[in-house]
């Protein structure tokens, strides 16, 4: 039962994207190609059966902002999908996310002030952002 729940928050999601924006849409499509194994497809961190080598839990994607202090760290989680994309992230077991850099590039503000990304990074931020609990 619980799988199946996992299964309906997942469409529920995807769907709710699909009629947002298209980067929030592509990046639901990025999110469920390249996160959802581990982090589920809900986002909520219920993946990871079967992977090699995963040893802990992944977390809840759905509350970045909350651990926040309420607003969504951009700035952080494009700098570690930046990290991820460059493997510079010694001691975390991620899927390769070289493939998530193009020379298309998207503008985007952060709490920095803006910055050029990959927009296939872009696309994947806006659905995090996107999926954040109220």
């Amino acid at each position: 039962m619980p799988r199946f729940t996992s299964l309906i928050m997942a469409a529920c999601v995807f769907l709710a994207a699909c009629g947002r924006d298209d980067r929030v849409s592509r990046g639901a499509v990025l999110y469920s190609e390249n996160c959802a194994i581990c982090h589920g497809g809900d986002l909520r961190g219920g993946g990871g059966i079967g992977v090699v080598g995963l040893n802990k839990v992944p977390p809840d994607l759905t509350t970045l902002a909350v651990r926040s202090g309420g607003n969504f760290p951009r700035g952080k989680v494009l700098a570690l999908l930046d990290d991820y994309a460059a493997g510079s992230q010694p001691g975390r077991l991620m899927r390769p996310f070289a493939h998530l850099t193009s020379q298309d590039s998207k503008r985007i503000k952060t709490e920095a002030g803006r910055a050029r990304v990959p927009a296939p990074q872009a696309a994947l931020l806006a659905y995090l952002e996107a999926s954040q609990l109220p």
